[in-house]
């Protein structure tokens, strides 16, 4: 693409014409001198110029080698200098102050070569023209019509913008259909070229528009600052394609002679299937992220799939029982381009045969009721670590009454910045396969670490890797520092590939054991947003043995298709927080929550006693395992207490005959801990009293909304624990009944309920229901055919 920007502005009689900058402009020299050498290198000079020219000096200049994640860092000199002579490797990529992975620098197998760059240094420039696509989809955009001939700009408040476009020989693109589309004003003005290439825009002033054209959204960009005429020239090639768009699914006709344009990429991807000679006739889509576009093609008899899709957009790869094979990014793809892509499918039993996969006790993935909890609890009394607030559900009972709901809360002191906890050892294992880049799940990863480090100490140590397919250390274990390291490599990461947690987690383990604290915290933290290649034993096994070695780990979870039983399964063993990020803005929450666990600890060895008399019988403890219970008594315990806990746990209670005597013999619930600031035990008691009434009729078990919602989710979750632990014995039936009638209980207590979150889990059960009752149908007439 070739552009060319203008503004002309009134001023009186004078006009004043303003060149658009070019955000970077390079001028290079290759010098190669062959040598029998086993490895190439080059000497690369790189001078950084401002806008006017002048050197910038103490410019951050940094190389990142590709695959071995290799990395040189170096700073301009007073001339604007920067020279590096690069003996490794063979791709590095060259990031020029806060401009990430401008260029990519090539080494040659053998001899030396030498390379002079001349760069001038725009980063607003360079910010404007690499924004992230906006999702378009979610946006009510109106169109505004071409102007009428004639039509004139309000002095002051409107300008002028003239798209020219010519094609690659130069001729005009004659009546061929351009938009600008502005975000700020919700806005797209449609316009169409004349017959000498040139399409014109009467716009509002002082906005950002976005060039569509031809199905490429943001293929270039004007802004208007001021009144006056702005014009763009560029070079395009139209796209000759046969493609039919229904509802938000493309399907083109392409064939292996078909060619890239100049807005879209020819993607050639070939399918290949375990066991399967030919995968011919197969459903295969390309997902356009940050939209609701998907492009659907189906292999040929070799496996074959084409699709000729716009640029400056990222891809999510599925296959019709296989999600999330990988992402394709064509976000700076310049020119005429073409991909070849391979890709192995390997259908997911749980999108082939949903009815016949009902999750093992193991399998089963619940988001806790406390998840959900809005309300904030009290602050603990006399600066203490963890306060305790009792209360019923509603507190008034008869004779009619059948049971009771005893809801405990916990709030945690704040750390207000306080920073004493021990010294850290900290690896970060992070999942960068390709899944990681729908949602904006890698971006919101990027900034969450970025945070997360600039909060550490300089003395703390941390390791920083990632997996995909493979694992690869990306900082080797070391004090912070000034972070630049850490920054560089964050900064780095794209996604891509599949999901090796077993590699992973041993090269965090291992960067740990180099640099053990004995009285420090040495903490491996693993996030992930899907399931591992290798079994869950073998993984759980292996941790284990760094467990024993004094390590602890924390998982974070992201999205709905992680193993949430072999997260939670390492996280009880290594000690460590199992937390949950439902979408990305979660993420940078739940990292904020790991980072103050450990630079803040609050309290340990919590433990809560629950004692109950004869008219009020325990019946069941939701949100946290019953340690240990006897005739009169429950206990539980809280783990892992961060600043700022607000946490919620219920306590179902049959009434047995109740009486007015009833109101004498409150539950006394009591709490002891160890609380880390004041380095002392802290103990504390609180009693919840039922209320007699003599009033006839039944009482609602819960009276407010939100506690409603807390105890449907927490009924609703059992029922599925109960689910699958019937099913997996063989109980259907049981299993069946178990969540119809969680779902009666719902009903009772929510009648009415709108609420999305437990709409999705009645949902959910609503299709186990029909998959268990499709298993008892296939059952029944197996059972007549024999």
């Amino acid at each position: 693409m070739k552009k060319n920007v203008v503004l002309v502005a009134g001023c009186l009689n004078n006009k004043l014409i303003l060149m658009k900058k070019i955000l970077f402009y390079l001028t290079g020299m290759i010098l190669f001198i062959p040598a029998a050498l086993s490895q190439g290198s080059c000497l690369t000079t790189i001078h950084v110029y401002d806008n006017h020219g002048q050197p910038m000096a103490n410019t951050q200049i940094t190389l990142i080698e590709t695959s071995s994640k290799a990395y040189i860092s170096k700073k301009t000199n007073s001339s604007g200098e920067a020279v590096i002579d690069i003996t490794s490797g063979k791709e590095w990529s060259l990031s020029v102050g806060k401009i990430k992975n401008y260029k990519l620098i090539e080494i040659p197998e053998n001899g030396k070569a030498t390379r002079n760059m001349n760069i001038t240094y725009d980063y607003a420039d360079w910010e404007r023209s690499h924004r992230p696509p906006v999702d378009r989809s979610t946006m009510n955009l109106t169109t505004v019509p071409i102007p009428a001939a004639g039509s004139k700009p309000v002095q002051g408040t409107e300008a002028i913008i003239r798209l020219k476009i010519n094609r690659e020989n130069n001729s005009p693109l004659a009546n061929f259909p351009v938009n600008l589309t502005c975000y700020s004003q919700g806005k797209t003005f449609l316009g169409k070229t004349n017959a000498a290439g040139v399409a014109s825009f009467i716009v509002p002033v002082n906005s950002e528009y976005e060039v569509d054209i031809e199905g490429s959204e943001s293929f270039t960009y004007v802004d208007t600052k001021q009144s006056g005429e702005y014009s763009l020239s560029m070079t395009f090639e139209p796209t000759y394609i046969n493609e039919v768009e229904k509802n938000d699914t493309i399907i083109q006709q392409l064939t292996s002679t078909s060619n890239g344009t100049s807005s879209r990429v020819l993607v050639r991807m070939k399918v290949s299937q375990p066991g399967k000679d030919n995968l011919g006739n197969e459903d295969v889509y390309l997902q356009m992220l940050k939209s609701n576009k998907v492009y659907k093609a189906k292999t040929n008899d070799k496996g074959e799939a084409y699709f000729l899709v716009p640029k400056k957009r990222k891809y999510m790869v599925h296959f019709r029982y296989q999600k999330d094979v990988d992402v394709l990014n064509y976000l700076d793809v310049q020119g005429i381009a073409s991909a070849d892509v391979n890709f192995a499918y390997i259908p997911d039993p749980k999108l082939q045969y949903p009815e016949k996969y009902i999750p093992t006790p193991q399998d089963l993935m619940v988001r806790e009721f406390f998840e959900f909890i809005a309300e904030q609890f009290p602050e603990p009394a006399d600066n203490n670590a963890l306060g305790m607030t009792v209360s019923w559900g509603n507190e008034m009972v008869n004779a009619q009454s059948k049971e009771a709901l005893l809801q405990i809360g916990f709030k945690a002191r704040e750390d207000n910045g306080d920073i004493y906890g021990p010294p850290l050892n900290i690896a970060l294992v992070v999942d960068k396969s390709g899944s990681m880049e729908g949602s904006d799940r890698i971006d919101a990863l990027k900034k969450a670490l970025l945070n997360y480090i600039g909060k550490l100490r300089k003395t703390d140590i941390v390791s920083l890797i990632a997996f995909d397919t493979e694992s690869t250390i990306l900082v080797p274990a070391q004090p912070v520092g000034d972070g630049q390291y850490l920054r560089d490599m964050i900064e780095d990461i794209e996604a891509g590939g599949g999901t090796n947690i077993y590699n992973g987690m041993v090269d965090g383990y291992e960067q740990i054991l180099k640099n053990f604290i004995p009285k420090g915290t040495n903490r491996l933290v693993l996030l992930t947003d899907g399931y591992g290649t290798t079994p869950v034993e073998e993984i759980v096994g292996k941790s284990k043995e760094y467990n024993a070695k004094g390590i602890q780990l924390s998982a974070v979870g992201v999205g709905e298709g992680y193993n949430q039983s072999l997260l939670a399964l390492l996280a009880t063993e290594g000690g460590g927080l199992l937390q949950f990020a439902g979408s990305s803005s979660e993420i940078n929450r739940v990292f904020e929550r790991e980072l103050t666990s450990v630079l803040s600890p609050c309290a340990k060895d919590v433990h809560v006693e629950i004692v109950y008399n004869d008219q009020i019988v325990y019946k069941q403890l939701y949100g946290f395992p019953v340690e240990q219970r006897n005739a009169s008594t429950i206990d539980m315990k809280l783990d892992n207490i961060y600043p700022g806990l607000n946490t919620l746990a219920l306590v179902k209670f049959d009434l047995h005959n109740p009486t007015k005597e009833i109101e004498n013999n409150p539950v006394i619930v009591r709490m002891q801990y160890y609380d880390f600031k004041k380095q002392q035990q802290v103990t504390s008691e609180d009693k919840a009293f039922l209320k007699w009434s003599p009033a006839t009729g039944q009482f609602e078990l819960v009276m407010e909304a939100q506690h409603k919602k807390l105890y449907a989710i927490a009924i609703l979750n059992q029922s599925l624990k109960v689910m699958t632990e019937a099913h997996y014995v063989g109980d259907t039936q049981g299993a069946l009944n178990a969540i119809n009638s969680a779902l009666d209980q719902v009903k009772a207590i929510y009648p009415e309920s709108k609420d999305e979150d437990v709409q999705k889990l009645v949902d959910s059960i609503n299709n186990y229901a029909l998959a268990l009752s499709r298993v008892l149908k296939n059952k029944k007439e197996n059972n007549t055919s024999h």
